[in-house]
């Protein structure tokens, strides 16, 4: 199993984060042993967010052999053959590590602001990947007349380095089915419940047999919220007013997994999809989703406002400590 890091993006008042901060993160995590840095992208965000495509930039070009991607884009908001070029660039200053993961959004004021109205999210989704695939593909130029985008002799030069594989993630069955007739991998949510990750799993996995595609080609990852600590309750001091703040904001935005109007959070509703305590015990919760068919984890071990002292010492315990066992 691989390990990835999904970073803090998020600017946040009572913190001194910097963009420079990533960086920080991503060259330590080269020397400590994990495989991936993935940003994701958002808008509209008040305090302010990393943008993903000069975030990822940056990082590929303080880093060697670190794997950079997505985690997740919104391909419906932007024009394909832009995000097409970006992307493949990313993929060569990261010498062909690149992976492209994708996400329909669920922010109306964030689509909105584009000009991506709710009901056409989907098919301007799908149009995209598409559209993306070819344009990294293609040998010679295409021609695309579709319902949100026309295109005549296009062509993206240079091409990536890499095929590019595309993540798409999802939570529900049509998401995931979309995941494995559209993608070359599947994002489980960090909401999923060990019970709900099972059944997706099961789900994913039919879908690929149904559409005849190779499960060992088509990999399953996982976002976990993540801090090791001295004890887990150490861990959790540490980190619980920072994470539960995330997700009082999740619930404010109307994240599809929360009802929107309730936005007080519990930890010991959230607890269960969490990887929090000492190195043993995260491993031992890592294990058992090795065991479910998880291929590649992405842990966040930092969120708004969070000391960046904190999340060096977890990427280095994580690192020394965990990984290993792997």
């Amino acid at each position: 199993m691989k390990f990835g890091v999904f970073l803090n993006q998020y600017y946040h008042p009572e913190s001194e984060f910097d963009e420079s901060d990533l960086i920080e993160q991503a060259e330590l995590m080269e020397d400590v042993g994990f495989d991936t840095a993935t940003l994701g992208e958002r808008h509209v965000h008040e305090e302010g967010f990393v943008d993903p495509v000069t975030g990822l930039a940056a990082i590929a070009s303080q880093t060697d052999d670190l794997d950079v991607g997505t985690a997740a884009m919104l391909p419906a908001i932007h024009d394909p053959l832009s995000l097409a070029e970006q992307v493949a660039m990313i993929d060569r200053f990261a010498g062909g590590t690149m992976h492209f993961g994708a996400a329909l959004g669920y922010r109306n004021r964030e689509l909105g602001a584009f000009g991506v109205e709710m009901d056409e999210r989907v098919g301007k989704f799908i149009e995209s990947i598409e559209l993306l695939k070819n344009l990294w593909r293609a040998d010679e130029p295409i021609d695309h007349h579709g319902d949100f985008h026309d295109y005549d002799d296009v062509f993206v030069r240079p091409q990536p380095e890499s095929n590019l594989p595309v993540w798409i993630g999802g939570h529900a069955d049509v998401a995931i089915k979309r995941a494995a007739y559209r993608g070359d991998g599947w994002i489980a949510s960090a909401s999923s419940t060990k019970e709900d990750l099972s059944e997706q799993i099961e789900t994913y996995e039919a879908a690929l047999d149904e559409f005849g595609m190779d499960r060992e080609n088509n990999d399953v990852v996982l976002m976990r919220d993540c801090f090791v600590g001295d004890s887990a309750e150490k861990a959790r001091e540490t980190v619980q007013p920072y994470l539960l703040n995330l997700y009082e904001w999740y619930a404010r935005w109307g994240q599809t997994y929360m009802d929107e109007h309730e936005v007080e959070v519990d930890w010991d509703e959230l607890a269960e999809k969490f990887v929090i305590g000492t190195p043993a015990e995260c491993i031992e919760q890592f294990r058992e989703y090795e065991e479910m068919g998880v291929d590649q984890i992405l842990v966040r071990i930092q969120f708004p406002g969070q000391p960046q002292e904190s999340a060096l010492t977890c990427l280095e315990r994580l690192g020394e400590e965990v990984l290993p066992a792997f």
